[in-house]
């Protein structure tokens, strides 16, 4: 899957795959569906470098984008998607500039 301005995307479902997340993995761009909207927390325990979160309504709307630094960052937000991206000065630019997402 792409997502435009932030390319390739892995797109996870599974409990698992959304308690994992980026801990101890390599930079890569995560987007989170879920079932319905609803609190999303994110910890950066693990993660050892600086992400873009993406909170997103049922309707792909931004609800909320924030720079989270590894070890010590942590944010809850309603959500149906959630995308995670390695910190990038230009695609967060970007992002904040959007008010909706394609993909």
């Amino acid at each position: 899957m792409r997502i435009k301005s932030v390319g390739k995307v892995e797109r996870i479902t599974s409990i698992l795959g959304m308690m994992r997340g980026l801990m101890f993995s390599k930079k890569r761009n995560l987007l989170f569906v879920f079932k319905k909207e609803q609190e999303v927390g994110i910890h950066m325990l693990f993660v050892f470098f600086p992400i873009i979160v993406v909170w997103m309504d049922e309707k792909k709307r931004i609800k909320a984008i924030k720079v989270m630094k590894p070890f010590v960052s942590l944010h809850e937000e309603r959500a149906k998607y959630v995308l995670e991206v390695p910190y990038d000065k230009r695609v967060f630019n970007v992002l904040k500039k959007k008010s909706k997402l394609s993909f």
